[in-house]
């Protein structure tokens, strides 16, 4: 590597902590919403929950610590802490996949890593989504792309993973995806190292299968009306404004079906990722053209599929989007998905890097406007929970009000 790329690189990495630096700064206010909060709460004490994993970190470092950390002041500095963390873990897998950049394919990786910082710096300062569990889930899944890329220590992607669900059941759905279809284009490329990775691919799915279905089906409290009074007084004492997040306590000690009422911001999250998708069509028939092009390159029927999970790994999301509710944070999942898979496939297959870049250097020749796809996508950031983004969520309001009429709120 010679002196100037490796310069380069640094200098990169430097304005790209100084980006997210001043991003966070301009989103965050300090405040913590009370889902996020709520969350601390929940610990292994009332039995083996879901969603209980963090809260019995943060009482574990209560116990530990000289002081009590069991208020709401303790409960941001411990956010700001995990979201550092976070951060850090984030700038590492970039760091990574830069170190393996070729110099003259530096600048179109650079761009989708600097969207990825933007999007993520923005979300995870803003209030809704300061401090939010998939904070984690994310940091889980980059944590194990490194192990597989550095081909250190992989067996504990067995156990990060299984700690991920603990964390938060719907990780199966959201970004597990990311290690998975990363381990399958191993399995599929590196036949020297098959059999590990088809262990290690298989016994992460078992065991994350099972913890999924425990956790969402069996695990709410058999004496949650018992305990509800406590936990929510303890979730109250951890939030700024001491609100608790009184459906998620519902759903996990009580078992509350929540689909009933949340019919109406079904609707609401139709109207936004409709807008959303004709707001992105550019980049939405860019995705297909490089597939189509890829898939010409293909023969194999081996690589044929490991392309295609590589493309359709998103669809994982499938059940979020048609069930639930919080149409940021998957709008969220799906870029990170496709930002992480397609960073490491540019460093890992020639195939791929080869059909990508002579795309877009095509469409920067093609279209004077090409400065503008870059600058374009940073309009829909922060991405935030119930929707999607501010663009959206103004748009779609007032189609609803003047035509659509699909809520009331």
């Amino acid at each position: 590597m010679s002196k100037l790329n490796y310069n380069n690189k640094k200098l990169y990495m430097l304005l790209m902590i100084v980006l997210a630096v001043i991003c966070f700064l301009r989103y965050y206010t300090g405040d913590t919403d009370s889902y996020n909060t709520t969350i601390l709460a929940l610990n292994y004490t009332i039995g083996f929950t879901s969603r209980g994993l963090i809260g019995t970190v943060f009482l574990g470092l209560d116990k530990i610590t000289p002081f009590s950390i069991m208020n709401a002041t303790g409960a941001r500095m411990f956010l700001l802490g995990s979201t550092v963390v976070f951060f850090i873990i984030v700038f590492l897998f970039i760091a990574m996949i830069i170190k393996r950049c070729e110099e003259k394919h530096l600048a179109k990786i650079e761009l989708l890593l600097m969207f990825l910082v933007i999007a993520l710096a923005t979300t995870f300062s803003d209030s809704g989504n300061f401090g939010r569990v998939d904070m984690y889930m994310i940091a889980i899944s980059l944590v194990s792309v490194m192990l597989i890329v550095w081909q250190k220590c992989e067996w504990l992607i067995i156990l990060l993973t299984a700690i991920a669900v603990m964390i938060h059941q719907g990780y199966v759905f959201m970004y597990y995806n990311i290690v998975l279809v990363l381990l399958l284009v191993k399995i599929i490329s590196d036949k020297s190292k098959r059999i590990k990775y088809i262990i290690i691919f298989a016994l992460s799915l078992i065991i994350c299968s099972v913890l999924f279905l425990y956790l969402e089906l069996f695990s709410h409290a058999s004496n949650g009306a018992e305990i509800y009074d406590s936990v929510a007084a303890l979730a109250s004492s951890l939030a700024s404004d001491g609100e608790f997040h009184k459906t998620l306590l519902a759903h996990e000690l009580l078992g509350v079906d929540l689909s009933g009422v949340e019919h109406e911001f079904h609707m609401k999250n139709l109207a936004e990722i409709i807008l959303l998708s004709v707001f992105l069509l550019p980049y939405i028939i860019m995705f297909f053209k490089v597939m189509v092009r890829t898939f010409k390159k293909v023969e194999s029927g081996a690589d044929k599929f490991m392309y295609l999970a590589v493309y359709a790994g998103s669809l994982t999301m499938l059940p979020d989007y048609l069930i639930k509710v919080d149409y940021g944070r998957w709008v969220m999942s799906t870029v990170a998905y496709y930002v992480v898979v397609f960073a490491v496939m540019y460093i890992w297959d020639e195939r791929f890097k080869t059909v990508l870049v002579s795309y877009l250097d095509e469409v920067k020749q093609r279209y004077s406007f090409y400065p503008l796809l870059i600058l374009y996508p940073v309009l829909f950031v922060p991405f935030l929970d119930v929707n999607i983004d501010s663009i959206t969520a103004i748009i779609g309001h007032v189609a609803n009000r003047e035509i659509l009429h699909w809520w009331t709120f």
